[in-house]
């Protein structure tokens, strides 16, 4: 049941059950990356031989483990919770590479978490407000200003083991750095023709760098979900329907509209601008999961609705559209026909790696637009030698944005996958836009993302 006030009809255990039974947590479980999260902490864990240690349910903790007070209901942990949470819809935070610490029981490898100043506050505020009804477990609480905000790869490990782990990892970023211009690559190179290459870790573990957005906090009883409430609706779910894969969607369906990722009605008229996008991967499941795409892996069709939706809305008819790639994918995908029919515009189609060599396809196309000179390309690797102006891609998605963001000033090149541009097809106008400002500027930091991100 979704209740919007406080009153629970819970049947709480007595005093004389386990003592886990008293313990409560507050913390953000996943949303968009739940799923690749979770695939990597167990693919790492199987690697280096501790997926009796690994966690099992990915978060970031907010506050806890703790008990309450002698003669504080349950009911005042979750009326806190809504004072805390009431100014904010969404709590942004990124996760990237990992880190090595030590704790009460043992030695802790985890991702590390870059909270938004909103997650920050959030966190305080509760930590200020239980420490008056409750006895917590956890140090950071007592100085949330200070808090390590991770997500545990695995925990209560040997700390010889931990060491081991964190050496690996530490020996793995400095092989294979994140610029790919970097000299270290030249010594990659050697070591690899010399046979000591370092022994590679799994592919999913590789530079990881993802936004994420907490959508719900979520109270632990023990084991179990005692409540969760959802931030942009302001209800607390309860019972059956916390495990409802419905109410997760109608939660994930708030949040596109939100961070417009799904737009519901025509943008400013632009008519004569030129538009790029790439990697739709219509009809494409998978896609949902390995680029932790806002949709349920359930529902690929309302992926697509939304994808084309977002295309239409803002491109019309006549506007000049550039596709750089994979318009479709997968075995239960329509024929390209049946999508490029469906989309606005006059289409020029780069061939991507996933697409069928269309007649109407092209491998690359160069054009000028105020003063810049670019050429768009579905793969970066497929530039011709000797280009000095401006690469146009896709084919990287979100999943190595350190050296594919959406714009690389240094190196020239912009990511146009449909993950980076926030799923709406992006104007040339706005990137000759921001390509001035900063040559103006000098500012040479990478744009990660199109829409609001932490660096």
């Amino acid at each position: 049941m979704c209740i919007k006030d406080l009153t629970l009809k819970t049947t709480y255990r007595s005093h004389a059950a386990a003592p886990m039974d008293d313990i409560y947590l507050i913390e953000i479980r996943l949303a968009r990356t739940h799923w690749k999260i979770k695939e990597t902490i167990s693919s790492l864990a199987d690697f280096f031989g501790v997926t009796d240690l690994m966690e099992r349910h990915p978060h970031v903790t907010l506050f806890g483990p703790f008990r309450l007070l002698p003669g504080i209901p349950p009911e005042e942990i979750l009326h806190q919770i809504v004072q805390c949470a009431a100014p904010h819809d969404t709590l942004p935070f990124t996760i990237h590479d990992w880190e090595r610490r030590d704790g009460l029981r043992g030695g802790v490898v985890a991702f590390s978490v870059s909270p938004s100043d909103a997650l920050r506050q959030v966190t305080r505020e509760i930590a200020d407000a239980l420490a008056q009804i409750s006895v917590s477990y956890n140090h950071w609480d007592s100085q949330p200003d200070k808090k390590w905000f991770h997500i545990t790869v695995a925990n209560w490990l040997a700390r010889k083991k931990a060491d081991e782990i964190s050496a690996a990892l530490e020996q793995y970023l400095r092989w294979h750095p994140a610029d790919p211009a970097s000299s270290q690559n030249l010594i990659t190179r050697i070591a690899a023709l010399l046979g000591i290459y370092p022994k590679p870790l799994p592919p999913s573990a590789r530079h990881l760098w993802l936004d994420e957005t907490g959508l719900r906090i979520t109270v632990m009883h023990g084991q179990e979900i005692f409540a969760e409430y959802d931030l942009l609706t302001r209800t607390w779910i309860t019972g059956t329907t916390l495990h409802d894969p419905a109410a997760w969607q109608h939660t994930v369906a708030h949040y596109r509209r939100h961070a417009g990722f799904e737009l519901l009605a025509r943008i400013l008229d632009t008519t004569g601008e030129i538009y790029l996008i790439s990697d739709l991967h219509l009809g494409h499941a998978n896609i949902i999961r390995y680029c932790s795409r806002p949709f349920v892996f359930s529902d690929v069709g309302e992926m697509d609705r939304v994808l084309i939706q977002n295309w239409n809305s803002t491109i019309s008819p006549h506007d000049a559209v550039y596709y750089l790639g994979d318009l479709r994918y997968g075995r239960n995908a329509r024929t390209a026909e049946h999508y490029r029919d469906q989309l606005n515009g006059n289409i020029t189609f780069v061939t991507g790696n996933h697409d069928k060599k269309e007649s109407f396809a092209v491998p690359t196309v160069e054009l000028e637009y105020a003063n810049l000179r670019f050429l768009l390309v579905h793969d970066p690797a497929d530039f011709p030698p000797g280009f000095d102006g401006w690469v146009i891609h896709g084919h990287h998605h979100n999943n190595d944005l350190r050296r594919y963001p959406f714009i690389h000033f240094t190196n020239r090149r912009i990511n146009v996958s449909a993950e980076v541009l926030g799923y709406c097809p992006v104007g040339m106008g706005e990137l000759a836009r921001i390509i001035h400002e900063h040559e103006c500027s000098r500012d040479r930091e990478p744009i990660l993302l199109r829409y609001p991100y932490i660096r």
